[in-house]
């Protein structure tokens, strides 16, 4: 019965750390608004999605600013020039910062869980973008309105959904496993025998996960249409997800890989001595 005993736990224990990991990664990365704001940031310095970016907010920040209709197409040629040197306006980051702050709002709150996909708020970026044509029409502009841009679609706001779900449990998971890890070496007649299995059982999650986030990164880089603001923002973002969750799988695996060596020499010892009755 110790034997039995000590194997479901230890089934459990790594059953349980394939379903935390991954929960509490996402509960501090991507539902925690600080999390999310740190892992979106590099996307203010990548060329592609600014010009995709860059694109829409020329037309949409003049239609939705209330320009005059004679000035529209100066400052919509006006606006295409100045977009270009956006991203070194000093008014940038904080644009930018705030564009995601309000982007997770927008998409976190229980207000908008029935909303049929992602969307980016791009309001902040828009004043910006007001007050460089403003700066050069010489004319002031009121600021901007709500301007969102839908990104994914509804099955991946449904994996939103289940993500939020999901990280909610994230400690009662970890709990869970540590506590189904310290019962099966507990229960185990040859604790050693028992270690070893649970870290080989580590390795096999920590590549499971890794094959899942290379899948789930190479989905994200297929979604969208190339050159939109939405399928750059689901290719960089995806692979800024896998990117932040390779340590984790990382250390994983090296939890795993110190749990098998440990357990093995704990075994070999143990196996010199008669097994406890």
């Amino acid at each position: 019965m110790r034997t039995v005993l000590s194997a479901l736990s230890v089934l459990l224990a790594v059953v349980l750390t394939a379903a935390a990991v991954p929960s509490l990664w996402i509960e501090r990365n991507v539902v925690d608004e600080d999390g999310f704001v740190r892992l979106l940031a590099p996307l203010s310095r990548d060329a592609d999605f600014q010009a995709a970016l860059g694109k829409s907010l020329t037309t949409t920040a003049v239609s939705a600013s209330g320009v005059p209709a004679p000035l529209r197409p100066a400052a919509t040629e006006l606006a295409e020039k100045t977009l270009e040197g956006l991203t070194s306006d000093p008014a940038f980051p904080a644009a930018w910062e705030s564009t995601l702050r309000e982007s997770h709002r927008l998409n976190f709150s229980p207000a908008t869980a029935s909303t049929s996909a992602f969307t980016l708020e791009l309001r902040p970026l828009a004043d910006v973008v007001l007050d460089r044509l403003g700066a050069g029409l010489g004319v002031g502009f009121s600021d901007a309105p709500s301007i969102t841009v839908p990104v994914g679609n509804a099955q991946q706001r449904a994996a939103l959904t289940f993500a939020q779900d999901a990280a909610a449990l994230a400690l009662p998971l970890s709990a869970g496993a540590v506590l189904a890890l310290l019962l099966g070496l507990l229960f185990a007649r040859r604790r050693g025998t028992a270690l070893a299995w649970a870290g080989g059982g580590l390795v096999v999650v920590a590549a499971l996960l890794g094959a899942g986030t290379f899948l789930m990164a190479s989905v994200a880089s297929s979604q969208g249409s190339q050159g939109s603001v939405a399928g750059v923002f689901a290719q960089r973002a995806g692979q800024l997800l896998a990117d932040a969750f390779g340590p984790w799988i990382l250390g994983v695996a090296g939890a795993g890989a110190v749990f098998l060596i440990v357990g093995l020499v704990l075994a070999a010892r143990q196996r010199r001595l008669p097994a406890p009755q």
